[in-house]
């Protein structure tokens, strides 16, 4: 009957024994499930840091945090039938699968960015400089060599920057191209706009002008919706200043026409009471403006009266080709004067020139002394053969440095003057002798500035 107690303790050692060892084999599993549980937070940490997102890395998380492990004591019985390594490698194969997939969607990304890239190569290709499409060239290689979602991302913000700078540089450079000889937009715009306001003020059509420089003034509007603005301003702005050319044209014909009226009424030629009235006309039609036909029209219609007039001024000795106002010609050739009145025959004179060695110089002059009465004194010694005594006349008109003057001499006979008489015994020292009678009435007529054309 001692027995009994004996056998009972032993009992209660080997129980106490073999809890011992589930105790220690419990403490072991829950240790290497709390290491790898370990690794699989660090490994998500750095994957979070290679660019995976936390958004895919927290379910994971979520579900090791709930799973019973992370919470057992070691020493639970949890672990006698469990260690958890199920869980820790199914958790490390979606591990690797929200890996591959941030991948994926990275690469996906930079497929994209290289696509762009590729549209605008074809769009704008041809306006893409040479270094550019080089670092474009190396990406294939540079998103080979990346092995983290974040190196792929740092790929794609770089590309997505070239792309974009690319593609303006590129537009801008289309646009360049497409403003044609004005070498860019700012400088069409400009002359478009100045032509808008030179047409405006001429009353001329503007067509779609105003509307396009709206257009491509406009803020935010992109390079490639302005280049066929940019195309078609340069097109309608070239008709425009054709235009604009052809109403100065016309402008410069009516202006000539009007002194023609105004010479013609002054001489009274014939018919100028209706050169007046059709120029009239023709004035308030070219100035209510039109297009281009309209301006021709004006343009035939004023040729028209202009020829009239010249056969009305022909007729009255008038429309000689000569500077408008008044000019003295003088022609050393025929030794003869004509005096003219924008364009039209106001008087002529014999004259007598320079003699030889001393003749009179050829080229167009303007009076720019009057004097009267004047004194002429020789410029060289007794003992010259050019010497002449003081002489006086009553009228000079200074028309050269030097002493050359246009002026009677009253010590010449009136027969000697005229053809030859450059070489005859009267001939001057280089001025130009006219009869008193003509001198006068010549000195009275030309004011200072007249024009003299000396020819011979």
């Amino acid at each position: 009957m001692r027995l009994l107690p004996v056998a009972t303790a032993a009992a209660s050692l080997a129980l106490i024994g073999a809890g011992g060892a589930a105790t220690a084999q419990a403490m072991s599993r829950s240790a290497s499930f709390q290491h790898g549980a370990a690794t699989l937070e660090r490994g998500w940490t750095q994957d979070e840091r290679d660019g995976v997102p936390a958004s895919s890395v927290a379910p994971l998380r979520s579900v090791l945090e709930g799973s019973p492990y992370m919470h057992a004591a070691a020493w639970a019985a949890l672990w006698w039938a469990d260690d958890g390594s199920t869980l820790l490698r199914m958790l490390d194969r979606e591990t690797g699968v929200v890996w591959t997939k941030a991948m994926d969607v990275a690469r996906a990304r930079a497929d994209e960015v290289m696509g762009s890239w590729s549209a605008m190569e074809m769009q704008l290709g041809t306006y893409v400089t040479k270094d550019t499409a080089t670092a474009a060239s190396r990406w294939e290689a540079q998103l080979a060599r990346a092995v983290t979602p974040a190196q792929i991302d740092a790929l794609v913000a770089a590309w997505s920057a070239q792309v974009a700078d690319a593609r303006r540089k590129a537009g801008v450079a289309e646009l360049t191209a497409a403003s044609g000889t004005y070498g860019g937009v700012e400088t069409l715009l400009a002359a478009a706009q100045h032509a808008v306001a030179v047409a405006h003020g001429d009353n001329l059509p503007l067509g779609a002008l105003p509307s396009l420089i709206v257009a491509l003034s406009r803020d935010g509007a992109s390079a490639t919706a302005a280049v066929p603005v940019v195309r078609t301003m340069v097109t309608d702005l070239a008709q425009l200043q054709t235009l604009i050319s052809l109403d100065a044209s016309v402008a410069s014909s009516l202006q000539a026409l009007g002194e023609q009226v105004q010479v013609a009424a002054a001489h009274e030629a014939p018919g100028a009471a209706g050169f007046s009235s059709r120029y009239a006309t023709l004035a308030a039609a070219f100035h209510a403006g039109g297009d281009a036909s309209q301006l021709q029209e004006v343009a035939a219609q004023i040729a028209a009266t202009a020829r009239s007039a010249t056969a009305a001024l022909d007729a009255v000795g008038c429309n000689h080709n000569v500077p408008a106002g008044k000019v003295i010609d003088v022609d050393l050739t025929t030794q003869n004067a004509v005096f003219y009145d924008d364009g039209c025959i106001a008087g002529s004179s014999p004259i007598t020139s320079g003699m030889a060695g001393l003749r009179t110089p050829t080229g167009t002059y303007h009076v720019y002394a009057k004097f009267s009465p004047i004194t002429f004194y020789s410029q060289w010694p007794q003992s010259s053969p050019y010497y002449y005594a003081p002489e006086k006349a009553e009228y000079g008109l200074e028309f050269a440095s030097g002493g050359f003057f246009l002026h009677d001499a009253p010590w010449e006979p009136s027969t000697s003057f005229g053809p030859g008489s450059e070489n005859g015994a009267y001939a001057s020292h280089g001025c130009v002798h006219v009869p008193t009678p003509a001198m006068q009435w010549l000195y009275a007529w030309s004011p200072i500035g007249t024009t003299v054309i000396i020819t011979g």
